[in-house]
């Protein structure tokens, strides 16, 4: 059966015009590139961070995954658009936690487009969706810290405790989190300005001061370092973070600054031009709480939902005192949309050209049946 089919296909295809034939062949090679080979392609070009330690950790780092919702605009095709979104974050992330073999995973915040709008039943359905995009990792630790489309809070956004308290529930967020004997990860809430009030890790049984013993992240989704208040500089000064991620940006940014001059804060492009795109970056932790210097890491993020060109991931390395830092971009999907779309207008031009000329030429044999003298 199968012969025969494709004996029909092929004597079917032989009998199109050859314009067709070349644009079937067109359109296909054009599906295989942008469905299969620009993917594999694309993980080619990631960097790989090799561990000195024995005891050193992997971490992937999710920024503003933001998956659709189902209640604002595109109504004509948010169908195709929620697939086609759902299907890329989940292609990548599958690829990327297979690249990273990550110990860690901390998600930064605005997991969901409309988390802090959506009723309980809305809600449930997006965390099911964002379960089966995002599956849990059987042997790494996973992070989920709320943004402000998760819980509401931006530009004065009134912050509901009763939506606070159902993003908890359901990704079980917690004030910190301690990894292992070198490192603990520490939620920073920005939005509702709440953090870990002290580490009883930080002081020994005499009281004396150990925090040089292990490293400290603070994990936030809006930037820290950005317009300091009180509330940054109590974080700091009671946590001492060796280094600072966060997202919310949507691109790739780093700051160092001593704590004294935060006011004085200003972000950089990191890894977002060809020659550095997918550099290892290198920062000495020890350095940073000698100098009492501060680190802050802003990831990307990874969906091409949010209206930028750069999408990627960020994957860090603690291998000693050494944190070692890349970002493993992915492909920019509205390229591959626009592509289709410029593709599938072309039997359009095609046959508008055609029907044109067809006119055209009608038009110039009857003018020259009516310029003929009679006899």
């Amino acid at each position: 059966m199968a012969r025969i089919s494709l004996t029909r296909m092929r004597k079917r295809f032989m009998r199109l015009h050859p314009v067709w034939r070349i644009y079937c062949i067109v359109l296909i090679i054009l599906i295989l590139y942008n469905e299969v080979f620009i993917y594999v392609l694309q993980k080619f070009k990631w960097s790989s961070i090799n561990c000195k330690d024995a005891n050193c950790l992997r971490i992937l780092l999710v920024g503003d995954p933001q998956i659709l919702g189902e209640n604002t605009g595109r109504r004509l095709y948010r169908g195709l658009a929620n697939y086609d979104s759902d299907r890329y974050l989940a292609w990548y992330y599958r690829e990327v936690v297979d690249h990273v073999r990550p110990d860690v995973i901390c998600f930064l915040g605005d997991l969901m487009d409309e988390g802090n709008t959506s009723n309980e039943l809305n809600f449930k359905e997006y965390y099911e969706r964002f379960g089966s995009i995002f599956p849990t990792h059987p042997t790494a630790k996973t992070i989920y810290i709320p943004g402000d489309n998760d819980i509401g809070g931006e530009a004065g956004e009134e912050v509901k405790e009763s939506v606070v308290r159902r993003f908890r529930q359901y990704f079980s967020e917690k004030p910190a989190w301690i990894v292992n004997d070198n490192v603990t990860i520490y939620n920073i809430n920005k939005i509702t300005h709440e953090r870990p009030l002290h580490d009883p890790r930080m002081v020994d049984d005499t009281g004396v001061d150990v925090s040089d013993r292990y490293i400290r992240i603070f994990l936030s989704h809006m930037p820290v370092l950005s317009a300091a208040s009180t509330f940054t500089y109590e974080a700091i000064g009671k946590l001492k973070p060796n280094v600072i991620f966060s997202g919310h940006l949507h691109h790739s940014r780093y700051v160092r600054i001593h704590r004294k001059h935060l006011r004085a804060a200003t972000y950089k492009p990191l890894s977002d031009d060809k020659k550095t795109a997918y550099k290892v970056h290198n920062f000495d932790l020890h350095y940073h709480q000698d100098t009492q210097e501060l680190l802050e890491i802003i990831v990307p993020t990874c969906s091409y939902r949010m209206g930028v060109p750069d999408i990627g991931y960020g994957f860090a390395v603690i291998d000693g005192t050494t944190l070692k830092y890349t970002v493993l971009w992915t492909t920019n999907r509205f390229h591959q949309l626009i592509s289709y779309i410029v593709v599938a207008s072309l039997p359009v031009l095609y046959l508008t050209l055609v029907l044109l000329v067809k006119i055209i030429k009608t038009i110039c044999v009857c003018s020259k049946r009516r310029s003929k003298l009679p006899l």
